[in-house]
């Protein structure tokens, strides 16, 4: 729990230590705020691990990059798909279970 707080400190305080995204979430007619908790690619696929709480009782939901856009600058526009197919929710978040397995108790 100590190192969950320190890392909210550091967020709070110089560089954000996780990359926030947000997206329009048409159920609950408005935007949904998500920290990028990890990155990773399974057969040519981007996946991202994300949660909307930095905490160690907060749902995690992996989202697939499904297209990737330029916009002004340095940000970048992503179309994301959350991925609800059992077989590679499984396949994938099995990844960042180890990815992870030093910094979060992941349970699929």
């Amino acid at each position: 729990m100590d190192d969950l707080m320190r890392e909210v400190e550091q967020m709070t305080s110089g560089e954000p230590k996780y990359e926030k995204i947000s997206f329009y979430d048409e159920e609950q007619d408005g935007f949904a705020e998500f920290f990028i908790l990890e990155r990773t690619k399974v057969n040519g696929a981007e996946y991202l691990l994300a949660s909307q709480e930095l905490n160690q009782d907060s749902d995690g939901y992996i989202f697939k990059v499904v297209a990737e856009h330029e916009v002004e600058g340095d940000e970048a526009s992503m179309e994301l798909e959350l991925v609800e197919d059992d077989t590679e929710l499984e396949a994938v978040g099995k990844v960042f279970a180890e990815l992870l397995s030093d910094d979060m108790n992941i349970e699929i």
